[in-house]
């Protein structure tokens, strides 16, 4: 047997134009020739199952073939190798076995290079991605100059939406202003740069060169056009075009688009624009993000991957299916280390724990329960487990800006803020979130002690914790124009200074700190192309948001009024005696006390103080009308008081 299965690998032609077919019976062949005759240890058997399994991407069955191979056979193909790693997502693995590659090939030194790039732009490490680019693009021999530029200017704008740079290539585009491709991640560095104007005349350039492609088939159009047409509908919902924004991502038709990810996207960005009528289980039906999480898990970027992921815990809890289980410390430890500072697991994990769903928090006459749970949480967690605290003290916070009244937060999170600025780093979202309940409740005077500490704490914060975290160096310029704004000129100076001495690029601070606009946009870039005339005929009643009543609907109800039936006062078999047997009563006029055949009862004798056996003198009462006097017992006596 072995002798056949020899033959039939020695006749194998492998080939790159090889059908899907030819591929499975090249892997088909290989496979039983390196387990069965060479027991996993043969080169070229080997390399010919991974080349075959990429190209009918299979590349888990890859994996599994790369584990039963000894370490030699691995190195000696380490190209193929590394990309199966690249599309299982296997990032520590790939970089593991790069630093430990020995290659003499420049080719394939570039080649590797080329797969950690794209891998270190998968899972966020930006800076690596652009180091290994600006190499390859300085030491090109074999590559299109212009890819690599594209690739590089994707990596950038990444690098400047996750870390506020202010990041630009050095490489011109004015050479190549025909391709769409090169204009549409150019709008992207504009756009991370804020420079929404810049951003949308590339981006509809972009748009039309895509469309002069008319030699395509309509779906290949429709997979380039996409990326640009819901970049655009971003940029509209930034500028607040809501409106135009859900036009743009209407206009394509969902059920031609092939491309599963940018299904989901446009999917994902219509339903939080538009105001849908469906139920939101049948939104969780129909978007699938639990299944397109697992699908698409290696086509998303790090970010996309976060939000989607978000998403799908969100309309879990709204739908009541999310439980205990899903939200286990394994997860939410992975969520956090995965992207650290969002702790947005540990809400959904509280709301669960204290049994809070999704229909309580939209129901008005339920949020003070809900807080007053929060609270007990709040005081019942232990120290270490701040985390818990603080998202538990934002939710509070939540709930009491729906309620209008700051009663049961504003204490607990001044008392947080306290803690936190006695820290060497303070966290920015308690700080933040305490200068905004200010702001909201009108307290200048608290407000302005808060700025005038936290000013004191970053001048006294080392520039290694500035330069380190882009975050913290932004939460200090926003304090630092808040206490301009409030009049301490001097403390906002000092506190500008020094952050100018950390990052000299900051054009906004060198603005204030010299007291000139030559580093700032040009005031036409900030000024809206809507005339004056326009702006001044919209009608302000549709501009203001009405509010939503709280109370429920009145239901008017028909009442109907039925009137009891009174009974007869005598009955059917009631005899009536004639006429004449009616015997009446002559003292029937008189109280029944003053008729002669009266007979009083004892306690009426009692009462008039007669005595048993002895009739009255008269019957017939003497009306005497008495004078007062004022000797004997008729004089005047003294009232007691009664209790009040």
């Amino acid at each position: 047997m072995s002798n056949s299965i020899a033959d039939a690998f020695k006749k194998l032609n492998v080939s790159p134009d090889s059908t899907p077919s030819e591929h499975q019976k090249i892997f088909r062949v290989s496979y039983e020739y390196l387990s069965k005759v060479k027991h996993f240890n043969d080169l070229k058997a080997f390399n010919n199952c991974l080349v075959a399994l990429i190209n009918i991407d299979k590349y888990q069955r890859a994996y599994d073939v790369i584990r039963k191979v000894p370490a030699n056979l691995i190195e000696s193909s380490i190209l193929e190798v590394c990309y199966v790693y690249y599309k299982l997502g296997k990032s520590e693995e790939l970089i593991k076995l790069y630093e430990s590659r020995n290659v003499n090939s420049e080719g394939l030194e570039i080649g590797l290079n080329h797969i950690l790039a794209q891998t270190y732009y998968k899972i966020g490490s930006h800076e690596k991605a652009l180091a290994l680019y600006h190499d390859l693009i300085e030491n090109n021999k074999y590559d299109n100059q212009l890819d690599l530029i594209i690739n590089e200017r994707a990596i950038i704008s990444q690098l400047n939406f996750n870390s506020h740079g202010q990041n630009k290539s050095t490489h011109s585009i004015d050479q190549n202003l025909d391709n769409y491709d090169l204009l549409f991640n150019e709008a992207l560095i504009e756009l991370s740069n804020n420079n929404i104007p810049n951003c949308l005349h590339l981006l509809e350039s972009a748009q039309k060169l895509c469309k002069l492609n008319t030699d395509w088939s309509p779906e290949d159009l429709l997979s380039e056009l996409l990326p640009i047409n819901i970049t655009i509908a971003y940029v509209y919902d930034l500028l607040g075009d809501s409106s135009k924004s859900l036009e743009i991502l209407q206009e394509n038709d969902i059920d031609s688009i092939n491309d599963s990810m940018l299904k989901l996207i446009i999917k994902n960005n219509i339903y939080s624009k538009s105001d849908n009528k469906k139920s939101i289980g049948l939104i969780e039906r129909d978007l699938s993000f639990q299944e397109n999480l697992h699908k698409l898990n290696q086509k998303l970027t790090k970010w996309q991957y976060q939000v989607i992921l978000k998403n799908n815990i969100m309309l879990k809890f709204a739908t009541g299916t999310l439980g205990k289980s899903q939200l286990n410390n394994k997860f939410i430890q992975k969520f956090l280390n995965d992207f650290p500072g969002d702790l947005f697991p540990l809400a959904y994990k509280i709301f669960i724990n204290l049994d809070i769903s999704f229909n309580d928090l939209h129901d008005s006459t339920k949020l003070k329960s809900i807080g007053r749970k929060l609270i007990k949480f709040i005081n019942n967690q232990k120290q270490n487990d701040q985390q818990q605290q603080y998202v538990a003290v934002l939710l509070l916070v939540y709930l009491n800006f729906q309620i209008g009244s700051f009663d049961q937060s504003l204490c607990i999170l001044e008392e947080f803020t306290t803690n936190s600025i006695s820290q060497d780093k303070l966290i920015p979202g308690i700080v933040g979130t305490l200068i905004n309940v200010y702001e909201k409740t009108h307290s200048t005077k608290k407000l302005t002690e808060l700025l005038i500490k936290l000013a004191n704490k970053f001048l006294e914060t080392p520039v290694e914790v500035f330069s380190n975290d882009g975050d913290y160096y932004n939460t200090a310029k926003i304090i630092a124009f808040k206490a301009l704004n409030q009049g301490h000129k001097e403390i906002s100076s000092k506190l500008f200074q020094y952050l100018n001495s950390i990052n000299q690029e900051d054009h906004l601070i060198s603005s204030i700190l010299s007291n000139s606009n030559i580093d700032l946009y040009p005031i036409n870039e900030l000024v809206s192309p809507m005339p004056i005339s326009e702006i001044l005929s919209v009608d302000l009643d549709t501009l203001i948001p009405s509010a939503a009543k709280s109370t429920k609907p009145i239901i008017k109800k028909v009442s109907k009024i039925t009137k009891k039936k009174q009974k007869p006062k005598f009955g059917p078999n009631k005899i009536i005696k004639p006429q004449e047997e009616l015997s009446l009563d002559d003292e029937r006029w008189l109280p029944m006390k003053l008729r002669s055949y009266y007979k009083p009862t004892k306690k009426d004798k009692k009462k008039t103080g007669g005595q048993q056996g002895i009739v009255e003198h008269s019957a017939t009462p003497v009306l005497s009308h008495a004078t007062p006097t004022s000797s004997g017992s008729g004089g005047k006596k003294k009232k007691k008081k009664g209790k009040k």
